[in-house]
């Protein structure tokens, strides 16, 4: 097993436990000119309420964090070319636990999520466009559309594509890794170097 294996995985593990948290909503003191109208914000929030059942929601951020995790999972593995399978059943069981954990934290988050998820809907959009999208989502089509958006990851068309595609950028992560580390040693080692000669 590559000695790499252990960082990648901790590092993508960091990334995927909540991946849906991972930009954080604009700063409370934004200038008010970008405060959206309150008919706007009311057609958001709305959109919010029809694409996210209150009662689902927790299982669509899950399911998206399961789905991201199996395939970055898969896709580590191989591009590690990791065959200890003691070794990996170490990790898996460390991966499980910590995304069970994150699980817990990203289900505090929700609410906030869900008003950020609105507010922001309501300042990129124009009340006519959300006026369209508030009248598709309050559709069974449309419901139906926005509570399977996060299940499509799973589909087995569109879970292979990705996963080709998350194995091809995977496999390069320990050169790119390699790559940092220099440069990082690089770095560190001319800042000695220059404070040392401030010294002097």
């Amino acid at each position: 097993m590559k000695a790499v294996f252990p960082s990648a995985l901790a590092t993508i593990a960091l990334l995927l436990a909540a991946p849906t948290v991972a930009q954080e909503a604009a700063p409370s003191d934004a200038p008010a000119a970008n405060a959206p109208s309150e008919a706007k914000l009311a057609l958001a929030q709305q959109i919010v309420d029809d694409s996210f059942p209150e009662d689902m929601r927790e299982e669509m951020f899950f399911a998206t964090v399961d789905q991201m995790t199996a395939q970055m999972r898969e896709a580590t593995l191989k591009g590690m070319g990791v065959d200890d399978q003691g070794a990996i059943a170490v990790m898996d069981a460390w991966l499980a636990e910590y995304i069970a954990e994150s699980k817990v934290t990203l289900r505090t988050y929700i609410p906030k999520l869900m008003d950020g998820l609105a507010k922001s809907y309501a300042v990129m959009f124009t009340q006519e466009e959300l006026t369209d999208i508030a009248a598709f989502v309050a559709t069974p089509s449309g419901q139906r559309f926005m509570t399977l958006s996060s299940a499509v990851l799973a589909e087995p068309n569109f879970a292979s594509a990705n996963q080709e595609y998350m194995n091809e950028v995977q496999s390069g992560l320990p050169a790119a890794m390699q790559d940092l580390q220099g440069r990082l040693i690089e770095y560190m080692t001319d800042k000695k170097a220059a404070e040392t000669d401030s010294e002097t």
